[in-house]
């Protein structure tokens, strides 16, 4: 079966003109990312929606937000997602903090193959980098729930990450948490939430 990347109608604008070098992050996703355990097995298919197509909505995100020319650090970057592709769709300069050497090492050689000027693949702990006052997003890293734990004696910050399906509680005081819907392909809904510290 021959792998055809798709990109949902809500992406093509930002993503179509950069579909190359999504491409091949997505292969070395398959080959380096697996083989050096970045990420587990997975086909083609899952690599791109989960992995390409899920992150391009962070980037619609700071988008709508008008977020231009700022630094965003991904906390938990591991293979570099959502980092990566936010970063190929983007003019942000995107901080990719995790606290494994060898995965800052293959996001070092990545940015060389990938010839971003914009990444900056970092060794440190996310949950002190959290602490800063700031933008962040994450994937797996952390919960909604977390996050407005760590978020809830800070100002400033923005922080984008993956969610459940129902909206969470909060101190609508001290936060704004906008819970958004997406396709990734014509079938697997995700969530994203939003959270604002006022």
């Amino acid at each position: 079966m021959n792998f055809e990347p798709q990109l949902p109608n809500w992406g093509y604008e930002l993503a179509q003109k950069k579909l190359d070098i999504l491409i091949k992050y997505h292969s070395w996703l398959k080959e380096t990312g697996i083989k050096t355990g970045l990420i587990s097995q997975k086909n083609d298919q899952f690599i791109w929606d989960e992995f390409i197509v899920h992150s391009l909505y962070f980037s619609i995100i700071f988008q709508e937000l008008e977020i231009k020319n700022k630094t965003i650090f991904d906390l938990g970057t591991g293979g570099g997602i959502p980092g990566i592709p936010l970063a190929i769709t983007s003019n942000n300069l995107i901080s990719l903090i995790d606290i494994k050497e060898s995965r800052i090492n293959e996001l070092i050689r990545l940015k060389n193959i990938l010839n971003l000027d914009n990444i900056k693949p970092t060794l440190e702990d996310a949950n002190k980098t959290i602490v800063k006052e700031g933008l962040f997003v994450s994937r797996c890293y952390i919960s909604t729930e977390n996050a407005l734990n760590l978020l809830k004696n800070k100002e400033n910050s923005t922080y984008v990450v993956s969610s459940a399906d129902k909206e969470t509680e909060y101190d609508s005081e001290k936060f704004h948490v906008k819970h958004l819907n997406f396709y990734i392909n014509k079938e697997d809904l995700r969530h994203i939430d939003v959270i604002t510290v006022k």
